[in-house]
Order: C-alpha cells, then sequence, then structure tokens
C-alpha cells in the first residue's frame, strides 16, 4: 500500500477514534455522576427520615485531633456524648469526656460551659453568632437534608466499612466563606442500617482535623433534661470567655 496513502488513512481515522474515546469517557462519566447522585439521593432520603421522628442521641465516642505540621495525633479523648433538641428547635448537647481526664461540655440556649474537675475551673461562653457551630458536632443527626444542602455542598464518596458497619461516606462543604474558614470540608459515616452519622472527620483549612467515632449509639432514648445542664461545685473558679 502506498506510504502516503496509508498516512491519510491514518490521520483520518486517529481523530474518529479519539472521538469514539471521547464519548465513551463522557457516558462512563455520566453513568457514574447519576449513579452517585442516585446513591446520594438515597443515603438523603434515609437521613430525612431518620430526621423526622429525630428526639435524641446519646453514644460512646472518641476522638483525637490529627496536628499536620507534626504529621500525629493528639492523645484520643473517649467518652459519653448526648445530643437532643429543645423546644425551639436549638441544640442541646453534652460531651464528657472521661478520659485521660475528666472534662464535661455542655450547651444549651447558646451557652457553652466547660467544667474541668481536676483543675476546678469552668469557662462559660456565649456562642453569639458561632452558636450554629454546635451543629457541625452532630451534623446529621435530625437536621433535615434541605436544610443541610442550604449550608453545604453534599457530595457522595461512595461506601466503606467502619468498625465492621457498612456506611455510606458524605463530604459536605460549607458554602459560607466565614464558615469555611472553620473547617474546609467534613466527612460523615452514615450507617446504612439505621441512617445515623457513626464517624465525623472535620478537616481545617492548614490540615489539621478532628476525628469522632461513636459507638454503642441509641436514637430516641430518654434523656433527662438536667444532663444538659451543668450544676457547678461551689467554689469552681468561673472564666467568662467572649
Amino acid at each position: 500500500m502506498n506510504h502516503q496513502y496509508s498516512k491519510g488513512i491514518a490521520a483520518t481515522i486517529r481523530p474518529l477514534v479519539m472521538l469514539a474515546m471521547s464519548v465513551a469517557l463522557l457516558t462512563v462519566t455520566s453513568h457514574a455522576q447519576s449513579a452517585n447522585e442516585g446513591s446520594l439521593d438515597q443515603v438523603l432520603r434515609q437521613m430525612d427520615s431518620v430526621g423526622k421522628s429525630f428526639v435524641s442521641f446519646k453514644a460512646h465516642f472518641i476522638q483525637k485531633n490529627y496536628r499536620a505540621v507534626l504529621k500525629e495525633f493528639d492523645t484520643p479523648d473517649s467518652g459519653e456524648f448526648y445530643y437532643a433538641r429543645a423546644k425551639d428547635g436549638s441544640a442541646l448537647l453534652r460531651q464528657e469526656v472521661t478520659r485521660p481526664g475528666r472534662r464535661i461540655l455542655t450547651i444549651k440556649g447558646g451557652t457553652a460551659v466547660i467544667y474541668q474537675p481536676r483543675l476546678n475551673q469552668a469557662s462559660v461562653a456565649n456562642l453569639g453568632k458561632n452558636k450554629d457551630k454546635v451543629e457541625y458536632l452532630a451534623l446529621g443527626l435530625g437536621q433535615s437534608p434541605g436544610k443541610l444542602r442550604e449550608s453545604f455542598e453534599i457530595k457522595y464518596q461512595g461506601g466503606e466499612n467502619v468498625s465492621g458497619a457498612a456506611c455510606a461516606v458524605l463530604a459536605l462543604r460549607p458554602r459560607n466563606p466565614s464558615a469555611a474558614a472553620w473547617f474546609s470540608t467534613i466527612l460523615l459515616w452514615i450507617k446504612k442500617s439505621n441512617g445515623v452519622p457513626i464517624q465525623q472527620k472535620l478537616e481545617e483549612p492548614n490540615g489539621d482535623y478532628l476525628l469522632v467515632s461513636f459507638t454503642e449509639e441509641k436514637l430516641n432514648t430518654a434523656i433527662p433534661p438536667s444532663l444538659f445542664e451543668q450544676q457547678l461545685p461551689k467554689g469552681v473558679e468561673i472564666i467568662r470567655l467572649q
């Protein structure tokens, strides 16, 4: 076959092959995007169903901070976590660290109290405009997907097992730049069997992150309202933060 003729055929066929490959790639990508959107909708529907009957949540937790500069985790905290909603819809939260040292955080009515018995000291802060950040410690618990989408861009990241439990992984990116300055991305591992998050990863812009894992989780169990209020002992030094 004439060499110039062969080159002409190759030059004609190559763009057609490239076009066909591009179409195939776009088709695969489109199918993957559709599958991800379908999976995301399925997860959000399950979360919405849980949210409609949500009253409270309690679980054992372990949390640890990763320091990007040091490339290591701080000593992990562990204890009990309680979350509910007041009649006005505001968050009620109690995080009681039992190891390595006792520390109790309660949040009610926009006021946060951190009590450290070992130091005989309590810090009290009015959260003010930052009271919505409370939700970051309990994202996916009781909030409607519609409300979450108002504050976050949500993407489905696939499936993963956490402590033997099958989970769907969601990535949430704050829409508000001021919120993104706190956490650039929040990953949630939603347990497929009950539709609640059993792990969170709150990533900061500098590469640091907080990893929180829940076990022995219980939905809509009775939690005494007094648990969200700290009755501080006499003689405790109180530091009021702005």
